[in-house]
């Protein structure tokens, strides 16, 4: 027999049920040039990336955008009679839950868990030539940094296969940036759930709007980041069973920050680009051909470029 819950989210629009949809396509990761020696030719014959703890990010703001957008748009809607005072008086008060959805094998047995999880974040971009990203990597009046073409399918198709039944969930999804486009996807979104309320389903309801709400809690960040045209590797492993990725750290700029590794299959990597070059155009094909044979040499068969941004110094 289905529960309300069940029969509540079968009313609903693929929009509007709690997952994201995940990005297809090419996208761009990028670094500094000293770590392709670890990212892509460490001993264990893959790419590894690294996927960083979620609060423990640069921007200080992570996380917190989206229940001010949220209640805003519930009091506008109130306003506008788009929504019930019921249905207002439901949901008004609703955070993002702590809690996530899992599946887990063991003992051969699948089932689900619901409990609390950490996320950790892999960040990559839109574009392969962005010179504020190129900025975050250089060093005086040098540019050090180079990105990696990953294919977005190949990437998840790897983790979903590694973690599917192990207490892990994976997302690769666009970052939303501007506050007319996160209070368009609530709005839609509550306009649904107004569509198919009645006061049987509160309970029901608030457990939707929830999830939905911790699903954007990792997409929404201010638009002051807008330059970065982020995509997101959204990692949230159960704390049950974090011990199938161990937790490794690393410092930045005086702070610690907590990572997991995730092991990508060579094949995913699509393309090189390296960063603005400040030498000759002789100088910079040196490096491409170098660059291309070093990457040929360890099992990649990408293509390798560099940025065309004409920046001179």
């Amino acid at each position: 027999m289905k529960s309300q819950l069940e029969k509540f989210v079968m009313k609903l629009s693929m929009k509007a049920i709690p997952n994201n949809a995940n990005y297809s396509g090419e996208i761009f990761h990028y670094t500094a040039l000293k770590n392709i020696e670890s990212m892509l030719l460490g001993p264990k014959d893959h790419i590894v990336l690294w996927a960083s703890q979620f609060d423990c990010l640069n921007d200080f703001s992570e996380g917190t955008v989206v229940d001010k957008i949220y209640r805003e748009v519930c009091h506008k809607l109130k306003n506008e009679s788009l929504i019930s005072e019921e249905l207002f008086n439901a949901i008004v008060d609703v955070n993002a839950s702590p809690n996530e959805t899992f599946l887990v094998r063991k003992n051969g047995k699948l089932r689900i868990h619901r409990g609390e999880y950490t996320t950790y974040i892999a960040s990559f971009s839109h574009s392969n030539d962005l010179l504020p990203m190129w900025n975050y990597y250089s060093k005086g009046d040098m540019f050090e940094g180079i990105n990696l073409g990953m294919n977005a399918k190949s990437i998840f198709s790897n983790l979903i296969n590694d973690f599917v039944e192990a207490g892990v969930s994976i997302e690769i999804c666009p970052v939303i940036y501007t506050k007319e486009d996160q209070e368009k996807l609530m709005r839609e979104f509550l306009l649904e759930i107004a569509r198919e309320y009645d006061e049987s389903y509160n309970h029901s309801v608030r457990a939707i709007v929830s999830m939905k709400l911790t699903s954007w809690k990792m997409l929404f960040k201010q638009k002051d980041f807008q330059h970065e045209q982020e995509v997101r590797i959204i990692v949230k492993v159960a704390n049950k069973f974090r011990d199938v990725l161990p937790v490794k750290y690393r410092t930045n700029s005086g702070y610690i920050i907590p990572y997991i590794e995730l092991e990508i299959d060579k094949t995913a990597m699509e393309s090189v680009t390296l960063g603005p070059f400040r030498g000759t155009e002789n100088q910079r094909n040196l490096q491409v051909n170098v660059l291309k044979q070093l990457l040929a040499s360890n099992g990649y068969d990408v293509a390798i470029l560099s940025s065309q941004v004409p920046v001179r110094y």
